[in-house]
């Protein structure tokens, strides 16, 4: 904070103080002048209020002495019976001292029998001015507490962010060389028989490497990166399986600009192939759609291969669930459709 800013916050502070007990000393005075009116006798109101503001005032120079004294002898664990002895006792003080000031204050004003209104001073207002300084010490101490409270919690919510972006991490890193594993799989079947369709393969696997490295940085990337992700994939697979992979898109323009979870796209179309189509020697189709409904995004990935009377959540599906999770909870959904012969259907919706 720079000392321009400081002093503004001392003038507000300042500010606010005399404008607390402004208030306070106001009303003491209509207390005082609604009891002489009902005995009958006493100060007018203009003399209460001018006594009250006297003794009022003197607190407004106390308090920031009372809440200094308050930040630097703070309540500590285990510490209450020292923490209320050390209080109390310099609560003791400053009551007293706030009422020498105000005798101090009236003999400099030329007020008579000093020592008649120490007396009285002393036996009417000790305990109010005791109560003050126990309630400014509670505020001071409440502030504290809060302030405490919502540091914590701002650190808690980083600690989550933090670990939130450690758990994807390492969900992508679990993911990325069981992809690379499957795909050196292909091309190392091709370079015998076939080596430059193997080269190519190879450079497409650069392609997809590259792109890889540049959507780990983020947990998130458009929708539209992720199908260039997914097509370089694809590339290879259709140099692999020939015509007995047919790809069908049906993208919506609105939907290349949606965030989604980075390199999730593309595992859900390696679960289509190599579980749906690539057993069949006929081959199959995979499908992938992509619109948005209502201002979330909905992602099909589908493909009339084999099917399977039980869903099996392994490598592809099982990190992506847990991606969703732990990037929008209850926000998002995966849902999972399959029957045998019947192929699998995959329907995924995110929040934008």
């Amino acid at each position: 904070m720079s000392v321009a800013d400081r002093g503004r916050s001392y003038a507000l502070w300042g500010l606010a103080l005399l404008g607390v007990w402004s208030v306070v000393a106001l009303l003491n005075s209509l207390q005082w002048y609604m009891g002489a009116l009902v005995s009958g006798q006493g100060p007018t109101w203009p003399q209460l209020l001018g006594y009250s503001i006297a003794g009022n005032s003197i607190w407004v120079l106390l308090t920031p002495l009372v809440v200094a004294f308050a930040h630097r002898t703070p309540l500590q664990p285990r510490g209450g019976v020292r923490f209320f002895a050390v209080h109390l006792a310099a609560g003791v003080g400053f009551a007293l001292l706030q009422t020498a000031l105000y005798v101090g204050l009236m003999w400099m004003l030329g007020a008579q029998a000093l020592g008649r209104m120490l007396v009285q001073k002393l036996s009417g207002n000790f305990q109010i001015n005791l109560l003050i300084y126990a309630i400014i010490v509670a505020l001071v101490v409440g502030a504290r507490a809060y302030r405490a409270l919502r540091d914590r919690e701002v650190a808690g919510a980083r600690m989550e962010a933090r670990l939130a972006e450690a758990e994807s991490a390492a969900l992508r890193a679990q993911l990325q060389p069981h992809f690379l594993f499957n795909t050196l799989n292909a091309i190392s079947a091709l370079v015998e028989d076939e080596p430059r369709r193997a080269r190519r393969l190879i450079a497409k696997l650069g392609d997809l490497l590259r792109l890889s490295i540049e959507e780990h940085r983020a947990p998130e990337s458009p929708f539209g990166d992720e199908l260039d992700f997914t097509e370089a994939y694809l590339a290879i697979e259709q140099a692999r399986l020939g015509p007995r992979l047919r790809v069908v898109r049906d993208i919506a323009a609105d939907a290349l600009t949606c965030m989604t979870p980075t390199l999730l796209l593309q595992p859900l179309v390696e679960n289509a192939i190599r579980h749906g189509i690539a057993p069949l020697v006929e081959g199959g189709t995979v499908t992938i759609g992509a619109k948005v409904v209502d201002g979330r995004l909905h992602v099909t990935v589908a493909d009339d291969g084999k099917g399977a009377g039980a869903i099996v959540e392994r490598v592809g599906l099982g990190n992506a669930r847990r991606r969703l999770q732990q990037l929008y909870g209850d926000r998002c959904s995966l849902q999972i459709e399959t029957a045998p012969r019947a192929g699998f259907k995959v329907l995924l919706v995110t929040p934008q």
